[in-house]
């Protein structure tokens, strides 16, 4: 059923696609899955090989809501993952000249029982999607952390708000994009240490990644590609406990199509392995894969706005459902007219 639903998406996502003279790529949404051991680990985002200009910058603020609920055991080991969880990013671009960018992110963690059980139960029953018997557990509860043999080996303490690890990233671009011309950057960055790592908001170490970015244009669609990994530090209570948070590596694939000059659709899917596969359990050791529809519309002033909606492809997996809302600037910028300034 989930292919069904995302290839109707993709469907009528393409018939949708309208014909714009002269596109201004921005580029694949910079979203990522929610699976809050996932979050611990550095990840670098979706994005175009293209960089800034020299002394050009971009400001963000990005946040992702996600509805969690994962179950399972055996051998003595269990893992639940019940609970809502916001990640709120203010993060800035900065272009440095001779193909450099730098780039650095200020994530905060809200977590909570939230509000949606009653919405997604509800919505699993629609499309025939397994539910792991969620309808039978207590609605708007908060629990996530895995146990061997009765102790706590790794686990998130809810928190209204509560700083995460800080991710800085260099980017550098090999081949300019262009028009039918095959776009490629390498990049790399660590993440820094300063979320808790004993609450679950962060690994406890410097975290580093490595990787590439592809980006092709044709005259009515953009294409992008992404591929990195990360060497993963384990946090200090699961490494107490004997538990190796594992490196990830991860793929993405991007389009993204101008329906309006202002208005930009986008379909992305991004596979990566599961830095839990160690703990021993089908459901902690899956890999993760997750599709994100949405679209950035310009506002004009430089100011665009990003919606998205993520649902993982892979079951028994990742979070249900992630809903995406940002705001950008791009202070300078000499994009076109918002959808208020189109004339009539």
């Amino acid at each position: 059923m989930r292919c069904v639903v995302a290839g109707g998406l993709l469907g009528w996502t393409m018939a949708a696609n309208g014909c714009v003279s002269a596109p201004q790529w921005q580029g694949p949404l910079p979203v990522r899955n929610q699976h809050p051991a996932q979050l611990t680990v550095q990840h670098m985002p979706p994005a175009s090989a293209s960089v800034l200009p020299t002394g050009a910058t971009q400001a963000r603020l990005d946040a992702a809501y996600s509805s969690l609920f994962l179950l399972g055991q055996g051998n003595g080991r269990s893992w639940l993952m019940d609970g809502e969880y916001l990640r709120v990013g203010p993060s800035v671009r900065v272009g440095l000249g001779a193909g450099l960018e730098a780039a650095v992110e200020l994530p905060f963690a809200h977590t909570s029982g939230g509000f949606l059980d009653s919405f997604i139960i509800d919505y699993h029953d629609t499309f025939a999607l397994p539910d792991q018997s969620r309808d039978t557990t207590e609605k708007n509860d908060f629990s996530i952390g895995a146990t061997r043999q009765g102790q706590v080996v790794w686990t998130v303490e809810r928190d209204s708000a509560e700083l995460m690890d800080v991710p800085l990233q260099l980017t550098c671009q090999i081949v300019e994009p262009g028009a039918h011309r095959l776009g490629f950057a390498v990049r790399g960055g660590v993440e820094l240490p300063t979320g808790d790592d004993e609450r679950g908001y962060g690994s406890g170490g410097v975290d580093a990644t490595v990787g590439g970015l592809l980006d092709y244009r044709l005259g009515t669609v953009a294409l992008y590609g992404h591929a990195q990994h990360t060497f993963a530090t384990t946090p200090a209570s699961a490494r107490r406990s004997g538990l190796e948070f594992a490196d990830i590596t991860a793929f993405g694939l991007a389009a993204e199509l101008p329906l309006k000059n202002w208005l930009h659709a986008l379909v992305q899917v991004e596979w990566e392995n599961s830095t839990l596969r160690e703990f021993g359990l089908p459901v902690t050791g899956r890999d993760q894969t997750m599709l994100w529809i949405g679209g950035r519309a310009d506002m004009g002033r430089g100011v665009a706005i990003e919606v998205g909606f993520g649902e993982d492809l892979q079951g028994l997996a990742s979070p249900d459902f992630t809903a995406w809302l940002a705001w950008v600037w791009n202070p300078g910028s000499s994009r076109g007219p918002g959808p208020s300034q189109l004339p009539r």
